[in-house]
């Protein structure tokens, strides 16, 4: 009854071993250069931070799905990859965009123990404003977001999505129900819902809220192969507007005609 992912790779591995991580070094390099080069230092660099690892993410996760892999624990493995060497590589470019013409980009990739000593030294005095243990602290804090963030955008690609296996293609969106929410339903945690009675919910228009939405994905190729996920809708007010909120139901029905 509910969709599994087989575990096949497809292209996944030498996808992202040949596209995938130059993009993430690509991105590595713009992302260290605008952390030096902007004018204004300090915690606009969390912007920085999150739009590179969301790009870079994007991209690995992007990259996974043209690649037909349908192994999340491969997918996990590969972002991991991904966030290790976005890492190693904004640091390379940091200190070739902070040191200028003094030292090569190149020479300083193939030195890490070189990377480790410069990041020591730049850790202990800083360069824009903290030092010491606090510097230290933000370095850490950036380096599990790089690695942690790259990894859970990879792995979680395909986790709502399902695969026919016959026609070696993702489903794609095919149609979308709106069913009424009852207050008892409403009040269960997602995880605690039953998947075939939501099914059996009146319908209701797209402009009731709450609400759950019931997105039908179909086989494009043999059109026999569908499944259904879940979400939760409703409205919340944020900054004084009225905005919708969507919550993801675990698991998707799957069904063959």
């Amino acid at each position: 009854m509910f969709y599994k992912h087989s575990g096949r790779l497809g292209l996944s591995v030498p996808a992202i071993l040949l596209i995938g991580i130059p993009v993430v070094i690509l991105l590595s390099a713009i992302y260290a250069y605008i952390v030096v080069y902007c004018p204004v230092v300090g915690y606009v660099n969390v912007l920085f931070l999150g739009g590179y690892v969301f790009a870079a993410g994007i991209a690995l996760a992007m990259i996974a799905k043209m690649s037909k892999c349908r192994s999340p624990s491969v997918l996990l493995a590969l972002g991991t990859l991904g966030g290790l060497v976005g890492l190693y590589f904004s640091w390379v470019f940091f200190i070739k965009a902070l040191f200028g013409e003094d030292v090569s980009a190149i020479a300083v990739a193939l030195s890490p123990l070189g990377i480790l000593e410069v990041a020591k030294e730049i850790n202990a005095n800083g360069w824009w404003g903290p030092s010491g243990i606090a510097q230290w602290a933000l370095v850490a804090i950036e380096a599990a977001v790089i690695v942690g963030g790259i990894a859970l955008f990879t792995s979680s690609s395909i986790s709502r999505e399902a695969f026919c296996e016959d026609c070696s293609t993702w489903c794609n969106p095919f149609e979308t129900m709106h069913l009424k929410l009852t207050p008892e339903l409403a009040a269960k945690d997602p995880s605690e819902l039953d998947h075939l009675q939501l099914l059996g919910l009146e319908e209701v228009d797209k402009s009731e809220y709450p609400r759950l939405d019931a997105e039908v994905l179909q086989c494009t190729g043999c059109e026999k192969t569908q499944a259904i996920r879940f979400k939760k809708v409703a409205q919340v007010m944020d900054d004084g507007e009225l905005k919708e909120q969507a919550e993801d139901i675990p698991g998707i029905l799957i069904q063959k005609a």
